[in-house]
């Protein structure tokens, strides 16, 4: 099963809600959509995702050390989290509101 993407308003700020499985196919369509995304606070939550690929890691990465707004990393588990930081993305944890990790990115 490929991975589900939707866009919902969170106030101010945009969530892209990612279910499935995220493979190199789908975080080229997520990235296609970080990078068209223009509001002023984007989240990406991966709470809904049961896989996970390193290369979708990679894909990601790429678009989100290109953004030049703060964004949020939620939902993901310690081994994505240590993936994004090897592909360059700045990514701090902070506690999480709910069960699942949440990290804020820094911009430089």
């Amino acid at each position: 099963m490929a991975c589900d993407i939707a866009r919902e308003r969170e106030g101010e700020r945009v969530v892209l809600r990612v279910s499935g499985e995220l493979d190199r196919v789908g975080a080229w369509s997520l990235r296609e959509l970080v990078q068209k995304e223009k509001t002023a606070g984007l989240t990406l939550d991966f709470s809904l995702v049961r896989s996970f690929s390193d290369i979708a890691v990679a894909v990601l990465a790429r678009a989100l050390t290109e953004i030049q707004r703060p964004f949020v990393l939620r939902g993901l588990r310690q081994h994505q989290l240590r993936m994004f930081r090897y592909c360059g993305v700045d990514v701090s944890e902070a506690p999480a509101a709910r069960a699942e990790p949440v990290a804020q990115a820094r911009q430089a």
